[in-house]
């Protein structure tokens, strides 16, 4: 009789928290759906998008002359502050061709076994104050950027190949980090710069493995149409820490760190949303087209997709 009352209560019981475990479910499914679409969508702005367009210059350049006339950037949506997207659009579709191990310091023998042309260039100039950091030649410019540290970059011109002449010059001070995080790990610097036509594309990450000094809100990418110094757009954080490639509408763009899994994200160009996620073994460094490749280059593989 004992054993009969016992597996009586066994049975109330189980049946009293089935409903609990499953309104647990729904909590949690509820909020993994209110996650994934809380980033609100913007209407399009296609008549912002200018390939062709070719920006004036503003007046003669020399490296190190800080008193040119910066246009200090509002701070954007840390959050992403993404445009409605044209399904019309072909966006680029990643397939992996190859993964092999690399020797992780060799990445001059990658470039040159790869025929793959280095696209920054690095000055040597003291810490502590704003100074010339690191070129970008790109969309027919030398962008320069400058900051107190290399992992830093504050500030942002952009020049003829020559460096005689300067067309614009930004502050990204506001994009450093979102208003009250006071963690120095939470300041973001501009990572790398890509111009095609009249929009400037922008990744911005902080240097640290712990994100958690920004509250994550790191690793994004913006597009700045020059024209109007306005930001058209901003991807949600945890999107890019590494360098970007534009194929097409596609921006191709890598996320990830010691502590974080990591990925490689295709962007649509015009709006800022992630249209493909592809899961890597390590976080991305250099990203790379040629002739109808992708390569991608991590701390310890390096990558080629076909697109």
């Amino acid at each position: 009789m004992n054993n009969y009352l016992k597996t009586t209560m066994i049975l109330i019981l189980a049946c009293l928290m089935i409903p609990s475990q499953v309104n647990a479910q729904k909590r949690k499914s509820q909020k993994r759906r209110s996650t994934t679409t809380r980033l609100k969508t913007y209407p399009q702005r296609d008549d912002a998008f200018l390939r062709d367009y070719k920006l004036e210059p503003m007046g003669a350049f020399d490296l190190h002359d800080y008193s040119i006339n910066y246009v200090t950037l509002p701070a954007p949506n840390f959050h992403g502050h993404v445009l409605q997207r044209d399904t019309r659009r072909k966006q680029v579709s990643l397939r992996q061709l190859s993964c092999r191990e690399n020797g992780i310091t060799d990445d001059d023998e990658w470039f040159e076994r790869n025929g793959l042309q280095q696209f920054r260039y690095f000055y040597d100039e003291p810490r502590q104050e704003i100074r010339p950091r690191f070129r970008f030649d790109t969309g027919g410019y030398a962008v320069i950027t400058y900051g107190p540290y290399h992992a830093e970059g504050v500030r942002v011109v952009v020049a003829d190949p020559s460096l005689q002449t300067y067309y614009k010059a930004y502050n990204f001070e506001n994009f450093r980090m979102p208003a009250g995080i006071k963690e120095p790990c939470g300041i973001a610097g501009v990572d790398h710069v890509k111009i095609e036509g009249n929009i400037m594309y922008v990744s911005h990450q902080a240097y640290t493995e712990y994100k958690s000094g920004s509250e994550e809100l790191t690793g994004f990418v913006t597009a700045i149409d020059m024209r109007t110094d306005e930001v058209l757009w901003t991807t949600e954080p945890k999107t890019c820490n590494s360098y970007i490639e534009i194929i097409g509408n596609s921006i191709i763009c890598g996320y990830g760190s010691s502590f974080e899994s990591d990925y490689l994200y295709v962007v649509d160009k015009y709006s800022g949303q992630r249209v493909q996620k592809i899961w890597l073994k390590k976080a991305s460094e250099y990203i790379i087209e040629k002739g109808g490749k992708l390569y991608v280059r991590t701390y310890s593989f390096d990558y080629v997709f076909n697109y």
